[in-house]
């Protein structure tokens, strides 16, 4: 059976070609860091679509695939294995690190994440770190424990969340910057009615993953073959359309603890979902 390897989270139409172009290169880089036999002849030559993420993360034959930080540190803990991590090069990134965009219409008035209290905020799930965890964190400390909007929808994607704010069925999202910098770049006028009224705690870019069942040889051999598509300067010009940074293997015994100290403290103080 083939193995499944995916680039889910980032996937807009205007870039299908590019990420196709960068898992070519990936897959040069794996072949070439001396994978078995049985596993290259295993290795897919086209990425998969996934139509429903979990199932997809979960699925046994993932060899390499990117999720949330939050899903991994929450709903996949102890699911799947941490490979590592990619940066981004957006104005809003620092190394492996990055935040969410808190957008508003242009036409607001609101100078302080303070005044949108009794608005309608758009989120695209509840287990996005970018859409609904990095914004919770952020209105913890004025919600007190408190309802702060009217109305929370969720639209099913960033770009949903986008729409419904500049069309006005909603008054504000929280964006993960990356996608935010790829709409700038690519589809600029999906952003043309809105402004950044601020941006959230900084937390770990989405991580690569693969299946509990990749042996620990192989997982090397991964986090080898990624590092090195990172610097590839044949993949500099498709980086840069992707706005990828280098690839790092974050340390520690729990690399992504940040998302769920994050998390632990909103509920702390009394805010254990946004309302």
């Amino acid at each position: 059976m083939t193995l499944i390897c995916a680039y889910p989270m980032y996937q807009m139409p205007e870039l299908d070609q590019v990420i196709a172009a960068w898992w070519q290169g990936v897959r040069r880089h794996l072949i070439e860091q001396g994978l078995s036999v049985e596993v290259v002849s295993k290795l897919p030559k086209l990425l998969s679509q996934p139509n429903d993420n979990y199932a997809h993360w979960r699925d046994d034959n993932v060899l390499l695939s990117q999720t949330c930080g939050y899903p991994l540190t929450h709903g996949l803990q102890g699911q799947v294995q941490y490979v590592a991590t990619q940066s981004y090069h957006t104005p809003f990134s620092h190394g492996p690190m990055y935040n969410s965009v808190v957008l508003v219409r242009d036409k607001s008035g609101a100078k302080h994440i303070k005044e949108m209290f009794n608005t309608r905020v758009t989120v695209n799930s509840d287990d996005s770190q970018s859409g609904y965890h990095a914004l919770r964190g952020l209105i913890a400390p004025l919600a007190q424990g408190e309802a702060f909007f009217s109305e929370v929808i969720e639209s099913s994607s960033h770009r949903k969340s986008i729409a419904l704010v500049a069309q006005g069925q909603a008054d504000i999202c929280a964006v993960d910057c990356v996608t935010y910098s790829l709409l700038q770049a690519h589809a600029p006028l999906e952003i043309a009615k809105l402004r950044i009224l601020t941006t959230t705690q900084s937390a770990p870019c989405l991580p690569y993953i693969t299946s509990l069942s990749t042996s620990p040889e192989v997982l090397v051999k991964l986090q080898s073959g990624l590092i090195a598509a990172g610097l590839d300067l044949a993949l500099l010009a498709i980086r840069k359309q992707l706005m990828m940074g280098p690839v790092s293997i974050l340390g520690g015994v729990k690399p992504y603890q940040e998302i769920v100290d994050q998390a632990d403290k909103a509920a702390d103080l009394g805010y254990e979902q946004l309302i």
